[in-house]
C-alpha cells in the first residue's frame, strides 16, 4: 500500500466558476514524494464522489473538505497523503499521466 496526495479539480470551459458551467471534475493522485501520478475525469461531482465512496478512499471529513471547495468553484489537495491500495486504483480506474497533467486544470 502507497501513500498519495489527492486533488480534485473543477474544470470549466471559458473560465466560469459557476457550477452549472463545470464540464468535469478531473480527480489526481500522486505518490507521496512525487514520483508518479494518475488521473482521471468524471461527468460531475456526484459520480466522482460516489467512486471515492465506493473505494473508500477519503474519510468522510476529507470528502466534506474537497465537496466545499468544488461548490466554491474552487481545487482541493489532500492535508495529508492517504493510503490506497492497487485495488483501489484499478477500482477507480486511475491512468498513470505526466504530474502537471493530473493535477492542473
Amino acid at each position: 500500500m502507497k501513500r498519495y496526495s489527492v486533488y480534485v479539480t473543477p474544470v470549466c470551459d471559458g473560465g466560469s466558476k459557476l457550477m452549472a458551467d463545470v464540464d468535469l471534475v478531473r480527480l489526481a493522485v500522486v505518490v507521496d514524494g512525487g514520483t508518479a501520478a494518475f488521473g482521471c475525469s468524471y461527468d460531475s461531482w456526484a459520480k466522482l464522489r460516489m467512486e471515492l465512496l465506493r473505494a473508500n478512499v477519503l474519510s468522510p471529513a476529507y470528502l466534506s473538505q474537497a465537496e466545499d471547495k468544488f461548490y466554491r468553484g474552487e481545487s482541493w489537495q489532500s492535508p495529508d497523503t492517504v493510503p490506497m491500495t492497487e485495488e483501489q486504483m484499478k477500482e477507480m480506474k486511475l491512468r498513470r499521466q505526466p504530474d502537471q497533467k493530473a493535477i492542473s486544470a
